[in-house]
């Protein structure tokens, strides 16, 4: 290991040997305006829907100027994104931390998962967007929207990076693994963009969302959005079955 890594390691600088300063008064300031800016945003999105609320209230329930909101987030649609980023991101680590049972490496025992199976792990994957749509379902929809629809922006940048994530979990599942070591499908990720579980994989997420979306426009019954993703889900894993 070099200086600079052990030193990257260590959380210390590769030229003094010493821990990085502490955040100042400006950046804790302007870190805990944010906060309060999420806060007030994800309290306001969920109370009265994201049509409803104006960025001006956004503003006085997080007690900083107006300004400073867009500062953070340009447009409405762009501040809906990065509280949900930071839904996403906060769901991710809190799976990432929970004890899992003990699971194969895909490939090591050289079976398959039984497609029933394979399409329960799928619909457990995207459960967090069934249970959020039940929760605030005009929130909901509109960053269905917003993903498939939106501006290319900052904090839908980020929103797309845990949607390529989810898609790649997915895709593991497709293929028959029931967990994918995060090395090897780094090493496989060009490849993994053309094979047909990966494109199942795109097809699952980009139909959760179009179904989102066409709940808010009362195209689908809420209460049946759970047997309408299953068909989906089904459909696609026997057709990345049969392609494999």
């Amino acid at each position: 290991m070099t200086t600079i890594e052990g030193a990257a390691a260590a959380g210390t600088s590769p030229t003094t040997g010493r821990e990085p300063p502490a955040p100042g008064r400006r950046e804790r300031a302007k870190a805990d305006k944010r906060a309060r800016i999420l806060a007030a945003a994800r309290a306001l999105f969920e109370e009265r829907g994201f049509e409803a609320t104006l960025m001006s209230e956004v503003a006085q329930a997080a007690d900083v100027a107006q300004g400073t909101v867009f500062q953070h987030a340009a447009t409405k649609a762009e501040l809906l994104m990065m509280v949900t980023a930071a839904l996403w991101g906060g769901h991710e680590e809190a799976q990432a931390a929970a004890p899992r049972p003990g699971r194969g490496v895909p490939g090591a025992s050289g079976t398959r998962l039984a497609a029933g199976e394979t399409a329960g792990q799928i619909a457990d994957l995207i459960s967090p967007f069934v249970a959020a749509m039940r929760r605030w379902p005009e929130p909901t929809t509109w960053v269905a929207r917003e993903i498939l629809f939106g501006a290319d922006m900052p904090h839908r940048q980020q929103v797309l990076a845990h949607v390529e994530a989810l898609e790649d979990q997915i895709a593991a599942r497709l293929r028959g693994a029931e967990e994918a070591d995060r090395e090897d499908r780094q090493a496989a990720q060009p490849d993994s963009r053309t094979d047909a579980a990966a494109t199942g994989a795109r097809l699952i997420v980009t139909g959760v969302l179009v179904e989102l979306n066409r709940s808010r426009q009362g195209r689908i019954d809420g209460a049946d959005i759970d047997v309408v993703l299953r068909r989906l889900i089904d459909l696609v894993v026997a057709g990345a079955s049969a392609a494999r």
